[in-house]
């Protein structure tokens, strides 16, 4: 299903916006490494990835190096890109609920003081106080870091947790993803679920039964990918697997190759690709779409489908709804999974 004229016109603003902040953000720079890159199955994150390379690719940076949490050294980076603009990877994983990443983001600012640095679009959230000075005292250190947040209550919480910085608001990178032209084939009307089963979760929604809504054939997962599909990412896995033993290896041991930066990429791209066609394959079988992951809401939002989005534990999706994707037609925002069923049943019955 396409957008509609006006969510299209909606969309190209939000993108607009979102390359004019990037610009004035990494500057004048062409050569960009992109660090923290995903290499699991979140498709969330691959969908920020897929949007992070279109804005890159539309206004003409040059990819020199990309690391994920393990692959990153940076004296390799420093031979890759002598000079140039280092980009981390955006995401909801600025905090410490996600404490591996956030490590990672902090040691990348003590190693590279003399690179710019752009933490591309993130949401903000510290369960502890004492672990957000830390994180201001270390990253409000480094001289040239660069703090894009996705929506005003992440802006908020950073102008009261991290007073060294200065945080940017940019729109979440992936609404910069296009996904391909695919036709929707639902055989009977059809509800997607898309329902985490995390630390984040709090809606409820992996507990619905099938007879949630009896006149619709109702399919509840949490997104990852199956089959064929699974294989081919377990095989890229592997592949990325030997690159993080060898960048350990060489760690200790200078003479130990690692594999060529054209091929960690095409490994990464792999993993994320295969990853979002996963998530294309159940969208285009549902007449209806339920999630309470963002990104879930993002891909509906993109595709032109009607969907309800809740939210999770910090309110990361209500956060970028009442913000910016709140105002296409296809969203609804329901705050339990009552309200829920109850816009399920008004969008089927149109």
């Amino acid at each position: 299903m396409l957008l509609s004229e006006s969510d299209s016109q909606y969309l190209h603003g939000l993108r607009d916006a979102t390359e004019q902040t990037l610009r004035r953000a990494i500057g004048n720079a062409v050569d960009v490494a992109l660090l923290d890159a995903p290499n699991q199955t979140n498709v969330g994150d691959s969908l920020i990835w897929a949007g992070e390379m279109a804005y890159l690719r539309r206004m003409g940076f040059r990819l020199r190096y990309v690391a994920d949490m393990r692959t990153y050294d940076p004296a390799e980076l420093r031979r890759a890109m002598p000079s140039g603009v280092v980009l981390l990877h955006g995401g909801g994983n600025f905090g410490d609920l996600w404490l591996g990443h956030q490590n990672h983001r902090e040691r990348i600012a003590k190693d590279l003081p003399d690179y710019r640095l752009v933490q591309l679009p993130q949401s903000i959230y510290f369960g502890s106080p004492e672990r957000a000075v830390q994180a201001d005292a270390i990253i409000g250190a480094h001289p040239d870091f660069h703090l894009l947040l996705r929506d005003s209550l992440s802006i908020e919480r950073a102008s009261n947790l991290l007073p060294s910085l200065t945080p940017i608001f940019c729109h979440d990178m992936a609404l910069g993803y296009e996904p391909p032209a695919t036709t929707r084939t639902p055989s009977r009307p059809s509800l997607l679920i898309i329902a985490r089963q995390d630390k984040e979760a709090m809606s409820g929604l992996h507990e619905v039964g099938d007879d949630w809504i009896p006149r619709l054939s109702v399919t509840s997962t949490d997104w990852h990918s199956k089959g064929w599909l699974a294989i081919r990412w377990q095989i890229a896995r592997r592949a990325m697997k030997l690159q993080h033993r060898l960048v350990r290896y060489r760690r200790r041991l200078k003479f130990v190759p690692t594999l060529p930066q054209w091929f960690v990429q095409s490994l990464i791209a792999s993993l994320n690709d295969i990853n979002i066609a996963g998530a294309l394959r159940l969208y285009s079988s549902a007449q209806v779409v339920v999630v309470d992951r963002l990104h879930a809401h993002v891909l509906a939002v993109l595709l032109g489908m009607n969907h309800v989005a809740l939210d999770n534990n910090y309110r990361k999706i209500g956060a970028v709804f009442e913000d910016y994707t709140g105002r296409f037609t296809t969203a609804r925002y329901a705050t339990d999974t009552e309200s829920a069923r109850q816009y399920v049943e008004e969008l089927t019955a149109i």
